[in-house]
């Protein structure tokens, strides 16, 4: 297969680049009416998301549970999600990319109705599966919707703006997410969830399909081609090893900043959004100009010390800092491994490799809140934080396996 090298010192398959040269100068265009939409979506998504990973294991505990109880109901949603994701990435190759995201939208505010229903646990695991569907659906096919109509020059940033976005819902979430169970309840919250589902399934209907599937000849479906994206591997490795980190931090520093006298935990992912999105409007087109590691590299190091100092942290300002570099790390590694997985996969291939990137960051995901919820409980979190940190600096060989991968392919 020819490689061909693009801005930023990263390879791509060379038909990627004679497309961008076909389409001409105005291509190179990003701020369409597809664009923008989508990302609207992804932000009204996204708002009603972080709110539920906020108050969620919070309220398992109202409930009468326990951590172990709190990490299985966060764990649920990745599990339900890594379940799906094969066959979904496959559909989103064949099929279409845009009715995929809007059954994934219109699964999130299925969720928000399993949620009113709620009393118990049980119940609260299934809002999460149903919820974990539509995760895998939108994950996936909203991810390669924007890959299809980002210009390849500005694939870094549009994955950055875009993740951007999201990273608005992130830092207000959680405070009007605790802001509002205090003054309405959590029942009315649920509510509220539904309806920026609405929101963000209203805007999805004016999008429109840029690629043509009917014109790519395509394999039928087996579980050897159908299942993973061999030459997404490493990329999905850093996902899973991110996805560990990410994991913790969702399921269990609401409980752990309470325990340490933190009013509102909500500030934590406040700060963690805000550092995040800073992070997103330059490391992107740092990636696109000077190549992907010199932005991932930092950026897992940075998760890392997050994770390590949590156990330290016994006032306000400690959570900041954690809070700050946890997400300019994140904010900075987790697009650029994004763009790193275009670079790597053939236009026909991104809904099944953007499968496999999420299926390793919902098996992360589990790790993190599922077994390192175990290993609160059991041991505490003083020993929790530091493993949490250690499994987000495997990131790191996943950079090495990619660059290995690349030069034999060259």
């Amino acid at each position: 297969m020819d490689l061909t090298k693009e801005p930023g010192g990263n390879e791509s398959v060379q038909g990627g680049s004679l497309i961008a040269a076909a389409v001409g100068p105005e291509e190179d265009r990003l701020f369409t009416s597809n664009f923008v939409l989508s990302s609207l979506a992804n932000f009204a998504n996204a708002l009603s998301s972080q709110m539920l990973v906020a108050i969620l294991p919070v309220y398992v505990i109202t409930l009468g549970g326990g951590q172990a109880d709190a990490g299985l109901v966060s764990g649920a949603l990745a599990i339900s999600a890594l379940l799906f994701r094969p066959l979904l990435g496959w559909l989103t190759d064949a099929w279409r990319r845009r009715p995929v995201v809007l059954i994934g939208t219109s699964f999130y505010g299925f969720a928000n109705i399993v949620y009113l229903l709620a009393g118990s646990i049980p119940l609260l695991v299934l809002g999460r599966l149903v919820q974990g569907f539509g995760l895998s659906c939108y994950t996936t096919a909203s991810n390669a919707f924007v890959a299809d109509i980002a210009p390849v020059k500005r694939r870094a940033e549009a994955v950055g703006i875009f993740s951007a976005a999201q990273a608005v819902g992130l830092i207000i979430g959680p405070v009007v997410g605790f802001m509002l169970v205090r003054s309405i309840g959590f029942q009315r919250l649920f509510y509220f969830n539904g309806g920026l589902t609405i929101i963000a399934f209203s805007l999805l209907i004016f999008t429109r399909e840029r690629r043509q599937p009917w014109r790519i000849k395509r394999r039928r479906w087996s579980p050897r081609t159908g299942i993973v994206a061999l030459d997404a591997l490493p990329v999905a490795w850093m996902a899973l090893c991110m996805g560990v980190g990410l994991g913790a931090v969702h399921s269990f520093i609401a409980i752990f900043a309470t325990s340490r006298g933190i009013q509102n935990p909500g500030f934590y992912f406040m700060v963690q959004a805000v550092a995040l999105l800073v992070s997103r409007t330059f490391a992107g087109r740092l990636a696109d100009r000077h190549g992907r590691a010199i932005v991932i590299i930092p950026g897992c190091i940075l998760m890392a010390a997050a994770l390590a100092m949590l156990p330290l942290a016994h006032g306000f300002p400690c959570f900041i800092i954690s809070a700050s570099l946890f997400g300019i790390g994140f904010g900075s590694a987790q697009p650029t491994t994004m763009a790193l997985l275009i670079d790597r996969i053939r236009p026909e291939q991104r809904g099944l490799a953007t499968s496999t990137y999420f299926t390793g960051f919902d098996v992360g995901f589990i790790i993190g809140t599922v077994l390192l919820g175990a290993v609160s409980e059991h041991w505490g979190f003083a020993v929790m934080w530091p493993i949490a940190a250690a499994c987000t600096l495997l990131c790191l060989a996943g950079i090495m396996a990619d660059r290995r991968r690349s030069s034999t392919a060259q």
